[in-house]
């Protein structure tokens, strides 16, 4: 399986990165995954560790070029996802005009909540997600601000690769990124809802 993180899904954009009028995305290997709120050791060669908050989808059938109409088959399940990089070495890359993998595909940098079906909140395409760091919150946004829906998103996506059953898809997140450091808490809340809950370390 494979982790797709969608980059500019949101109006405000990442100065680092020129705008582009596409969907722009990255991958992460299946070794980033990290649950059960199990702690984020930050890697030795680190320099920068920042996160960002994201809504998840989980592809449920096998699809390649999907079209937009008949993507929403292809998604039944969602979760919430802490995307976790090094902003020193993305930026570096960036602008070098390099690939950026380095800083963002890394151990245990793609933090994701249990998954649960859609069907357990009462319009995805409004969902309130909330960051608190060290009992502050530092994060809120809505699923609503979206630019690109989740099924023009899996069909842009399948024509590039062939989606699996299984394979994430991080959709982006609206606000510059969160700083990180040793000893942070964090709490990841939907609706209000409590949905994860880990350490930094």
């Amino acid at each position: 399986m494979k982790i797709i993180c969608i980059y500019n899904n949101y109006p405000i954009t990442n100065k680092d990165f020129p705008t582009v009028e596409y969907p722009l995305f990255y991958l992460k290997p299946d070794t980033s995954i990290l649950t059960n709120n199990r702690p984020f050791f930050i890697p030795e060669f680190s320099k920068d560790t920042h996160c960002q908050l994201e809504w998840v989808v989980r592809i449920g059938k096998l699809g390649k070029y999907v079209d937009e109409k008949f993507a929403s088959t292809y998604f039944q399940e969602w979760a919430v996802g802490v995307n976790i990089f090094d902003k020193f070495m993305q930026a570096k890359c960036i602008q070098q005009g390099l690939p950026w993998e380095q800083g963002t595909a890394f151990e245990n940098s793609a933090v994701i909540s249990p998954f649960f079906s859609l069907e357990t909140v009462s319009d995805f395409r409004s969902l309130e997600l909330k960051l608190i760091k060290n009992n502050q919150e530092v994060f809120t946004a809505n699923t609503s601000a979206m630019i690109y829906s989740i099924e023009q998103l899996i069909s842009y996506v399948s024509k590039y690769f062939t989606l699996k059953i299984g394979d994430l898809l991080f959709t982006g997140s609206p606000i510059p990124a969160i700083s990180l450091a040793i000893n942070d808490v964090l709490e990841v809340y939907v609706n209000d809802n409590p949905y994860m809950n880990f350490r930094i370390k």
